[in-house]
Order: C-alpha cells, then sequence, then structure tokens
C-alpha cells in the first residue's frame, strides 16, 4: 500500500507565465492581479527561469530602479529547479530545502503542468502525517519493533518542515518546539 502523497495531487495547474522581454512592472502586475508571488518565465512553451516577489524587492526596489524599465529576463532566476508530478511530496520539500526556493515548477514531458509552493505542501501535510500516524499504529500493534525516528521532517506542532525533528510527548517536533514542551 502506497501512502505517499504526489505533486500532481497538491500542484496548482493555474501556473502564470510571462515572457522574459516583459518588465518587471509586468510580472509585479500579474502577481498582484492574481494574488501569487511568483510567475514562471517562458520562451513559448519551455520554461526558462522564475521571477519572484523577492527579485523584485532585493533587485528592483532595494536599488532604487524603474520596474517599468526592467526586463525580467535580467533579473529571474535562471538556474531553474524543476520537478515532476508523479514525484512524491518528500522529494519537492527536499529540493526546496536543499536550495532555499518555496515555488517549483512542475515539469511532465518538457511540459510545465503546473507549480507547487511550500504552502501546498503544508496544506496536504497534516492529513499525510495522520494517514502515516495510523499506518504506525496498526504496525506496532502487528509485531512489536523498534520505532525509527526519522532525522528530518515536518514538525507535528508549528508545522514548520524541512527541519531536524525529535519524538518528544509521542509526537515529532523540532528543537525549538522540543525546548517549549519540555519547560
Amino acid at each position: 500500500m502506497n501512502t505517499e502523497v504526489r505533486v500532481r495531487e497538491a500542484m496548482n495547474q493555474k501556473v502564470i507565465v510571462i515572457e522574459p522581454h516583459a518588465t518587471v512592472a509586468d510580472a509585479a502586475m500579474l502577481m498582484a492581479n492574481n494574488n501569487i508571488g511568483s510567475v514562471v518565465v517562458v520562451e513559448g512553451e519551455n520554461p526558462i527561469g522564475i521571477i519572484t516577489e523577492r527579485d523584485i524587492t532585493y533587485s528592483v526596489a532595494a536599488i532604487d530602479l524603474k520596474p517599468s524599465l526592467v526586463k525580467v529576463k535580467n533579473i529571474m532566476s535562471k538556474n531553474l529547479k524543476i520537478i515532476s508530478p508523479n514525484d512524491i511530496l518528500t522529494k519537492a520539500s527536499k529540493i526546496m530545502v536543499k536550495y532555499n526556493i518555496r515555488r517549483l515548477p512542475v515539469i511532465e514531458k518538457g511540459k510545465l503542468v503546473g507549480i507547487i509552493s511550500n504552502k501546498d505542501i503544508l496544506a496536504i501535510a497534516p492529513s499525510q502525517i495522520e494517514v502515516l500516524r495510523e499506518l504506525a499504529t496498526m504496525n506496532h500493534e502487528k509485531e512489536d519493533v523498534p520505532k525509527e525516528v526519522p532525522e528530518w521532517g515536518t514538525c507535528e506542532n508549528c508545522g514548520d518542515y524541512g527541519v531536524r525533528i525529535q519524538e518528544v510527548n509521542g509526537i515529532y517536533v523540532c528543537d525549538t518546539c522540543k525546548e517549549e514542551l519540555e519547560e
């Protein structure tokens, strides 16, 4: 029985895209109108980069450039990290943590089919934790095996993911929550 949640089940299929020759003002307007924090930069149908609110803040606003004069291609993140819709959420989380990013374009057969954010993963993670907890309980009832504690995961107290976790009072928590619970 496979209990892993696939990226396909959590991703957003509506991906807002922009051409590399568009202006940063255009990108900011797309983000504001769609209440999102990034747009994928495409040439034709091929994703070539991503531009985020952070890119705009650091590369335009912070150095007092005019957004209507700066091209998206000049500030976008070009080394695009991607994931397949068939990959598991754990893999997406690990990529996000490793590269300190919050969004991953989802690519299938070379085509952009969605985007997944850390918020998408967090939204589905509580239900995934419950399924895993039930399975662990059922397996524990079947045989008395030592419980394996994962080194990294999602804190069941604060919801932070991709953190070092430890078992405290029957739940997995991050170091910060561990200190609070032990006080």
